[in-house]
Order: structure tokens, then sequence, then C-alpha cells
């Protein structure tokens, strides 16, 4: 139907206005650090590509890693909550609004995939020399898994509306690592074999897809959610106010907040401690990005790489946690209690401390894994104390 087509479009536009609003805030902010990260990236990449050895398993490597990124089809339907209401006349029709959402689903997914496979070509042809044909194969198979992949994701999720979710995305896992090696070795008739009956059942579960109503409040949920995350993403680099912090209750960490001395002046520290453990957004950002730490520190063994990188995180876990409790949507139980605003500020600083120097234990003991650097050490406890002292306040 024409207006569904006509909805889409004015949808589609604001949602690409929605992004380019935020995403030039996260490349204006970050540029250098990603133009930085990457030329080391491609540099210990093609200088790993001369030392690596000929038994490595390059195929399966690749194959798996874009089976996993090929499997995480969830469709960009565009769809909200007051739908279920306003559309449930037009549900007849939704078959030229959900196809155009689905060409949007595979176009902005695919890039990604194809970006992977495309770095992944001098690996294989350093370890396995594979012939044109072959790599080309890989390259179509890529493209038609990934139409597979959102065309049953897709029906999934009109159809169960959730449930078994799970498991059939490790199924298309499985099948799309299995399907993408077997390409790259040139097993053609298996090949085809397992990619008509991939067709075949895609086509039968569309049908049976097309014959359910269409769980509106479903793909609503599923929308914000997805908008949700990217929206959290952004929050790391510019304020979002409108964004609601998730809330866990993590009981297994109450014993943080009983390691604190029951006294007046541990007020504010008390409700900071107890905020950081319950918030995901603050707890998460931490953890990420000192797993990333610590996995650089054991696996790379490019000295100069390793320091810029462990520093830049350092800085960015400090600056980034201190200016979630600084900022307007921060602590606001304070101002409920009779404490002197700089008790938080205090109180602040020891939650940041405290954390830097864990975060420096973690890293200092995954540098066993090659030979203990102190340097990693004592880049983290410098950056993390000059972040700390000589960024704002307000």
């Amino acid at each position: 139907m024409k207006n569904l087509e006509e909805i889409w479009a004015k949808r589609f536009r604001q949602y690409l206005k929605e992004l380019f609003k935020y995403l030039r805030f996260v490349f204006a902010t970050s540029y250098i650090a990603i133009i930085i990260a990457g030329s080391f990236a491609v540099a210990y990449y093609m200088k790993w590509l001369q030392v690596v050895p000929h038994d490595f398993p390059s195929e399966l490597l690749v194959s798996t890693v874009c089976g996993i990124l090929l499997s995480f089809s969830s469709p960009t339907t565009l769809i909200r909550e007051p739908d279920q209401v306003y559309f449930l006349q037009l549900e007849s029709g939704m078959g030229s609004y959900f196809k155009k959402a689905l060409i949007w689903t595979y176009w902005s997914q695919i890039f990604g995939v194809l970006v992977i496979y495309i770095a992944a070509i001098p690996l294989l042809l350093s370890v396995e020399s594979p012939s044109l044909w072959k790599i080309s194969l890989g390259f179509c198979t890529i493209l038609i898994l990934k139409y597979l992949n959102v065309q049953i994701e897709f029906s999934n999720h009109r159809k169960q509306q959730g449930r078994y979710h799970f498991f059939n995305r490790l199924l298309r896992l499985c099948i799309s690592i299995i399907v993408l090696k077997l390409a790259i070795e040139g097993e053609i008739i298996l090949f085809f074999v397992i990619i008509v009956i991939l067709l075949a059942y895609e086509k039968q579960d569309r049908k049976k897809a097309i014959l359910e109503p269409i769980p509106y409040d479903y793909f609503s949920k599923i929308e914000s959610a997805r908008m949700a995350r990217f929206y959290r993403f952004v929050s790391y680099f510019t304020d979002v106010p409108f964004l609601k912090e998730n809330i866990s209750r993590r009981a297994w960490l109450d014993f943080a907040t009983k390691l604190i001395h029951y006294d007046q002046k541990n007020t504010s520290l008390y409700l900071i401690v107890r905020t950081f453990m319950r918030t995901d957004e603050s707890i998460y950002l931490w953890l990420r990005l000192t797993i990333i730490s610590a996995f650089i520190v054991a696996f790379v063994n490019v000295p100069f790489v390793v320091w810029v990188i462990v520093s830049a995180l350092s800085f960015a876990t400090t600056y980034q946690i201190k200016h979630m409790f600084i900022s307007p949507r921060g602590v606001r139980m304070n101002a409920f209690y009779p404490i002197p605003v700089t008790n938080q500020q205090i109180a602040v600083n020891k939650l940041l401390r405290t954390l830097m120097l864990l975060q420096n234990s973690i890293v200092l003991l995954s540098s066993f894994v090659q030979t203990v650097s102190f340097i990693s050490f004592i880049l983290i406890l410098i950056i993390g104390e000059m972040t700390i002292r000589f960024t704002g306040t307000k």
C-alpha cells in the first residue's frame, strides 16, 4: 500500500536524522583515537602475517567470525507502540512495509561482515593460498547467508515472539560457519546442497510466518531495546538527556558497601559506591574497558602499541565514570541528606582511585601471559591520577 510505504519513508528519514545527529558527536570526539588505533591495528596485522604459521586454522577462524556476525540479524522495523492500534486495520498490506524494513536491515548489516572478510583475505592467501574463485565464492556466500539469516530471524520473531530465539540463532550460527567454510575450501557439491535446502526452508518458513498475526507490541519492544543500546553507546561520548539508566540489584556485590565504615562523613561514599554497583551503564563500562586493557596487555607483543592503548583506556575509564557522577544525571540521592557538597567530590575521587587500582591489578596479572611489565601498571596509575586531578568537575 502506498500509505504504508510513505510511512516507512518518513520514519526512515527521521531514523537516519537521529543516527547522524548523535554519531557526529562520536566521530567528532574520537576520530583521532580511531585513526591511531586503526593504524596500529593494520601495522600489527601486516607484521603478524609475515610470521603466521602455515598450520594456522585461518579458514575456520574467518568462517567463525563471519558466521557469528551473520547470525546476528535482528530486523530494523521502526515499529512503534501505538502501531498495534493504528496499523491493525492495515495488517493485510504490511508486506510492503516489512519488505523495505528487511532491505534496510540487510544492507545496513552486510557491510561490516564484508569488511571483515576482505580484511581476512591476506590471511587466507598467506596460509592456505586459495584460488580466486574460492575467495569469490566465499564473498557470494556471505551475501546469500545474510539474506537467509535476516529472513529467517524476522520470521522467527513474527511466529515465536522471542521463544526459542537463542536456539534458532545458535543453529543459524553453526550452519553459517559450516557453509562459509565449505565455500572457502571449494567443496562445491555439499555447499550447493546445503544452500538449496536453506533456501527451500526459508521459503516455507516465510509462508508460515505470513499466516501469523503481526505482533506489533513485540516488534515495538525489540525496536525500543535496539535504540536504547544505541543511545547507551552514544552516551559514552555525549549527553543523552532522555536516556534512562538500567538498574540491577547485584546482591553478590553487597560486600563492597559493607567495607565502608559506618560514619556520617562516609555517607556520600556509600551512596556513590552503591549507585555504581547497581547502575548497568557504569559497571559495564568499567568492566568492558578493563577486559580490553587486559586482553591487549596479554596478547599484543608490541610494547609501544600496548602503552598507547592502555593509557588511552585508562583515561577513558576514569574520565567517563567521573563524568557520570558529576553530571546532572549523576548521583541525586545526596540532595536528600545534609551533607556538604565537597563530600561528594571526595567520595567520587575515592571510588575512582579504587577502580583504578583494581583495573591496574587485573592488567598486571594479565601481563603474566607474556612477560611481566610494570610500565603499563605505572602508566595506568599516572594517567588515571592526572585525569582525576585535572579534568573539570562541571
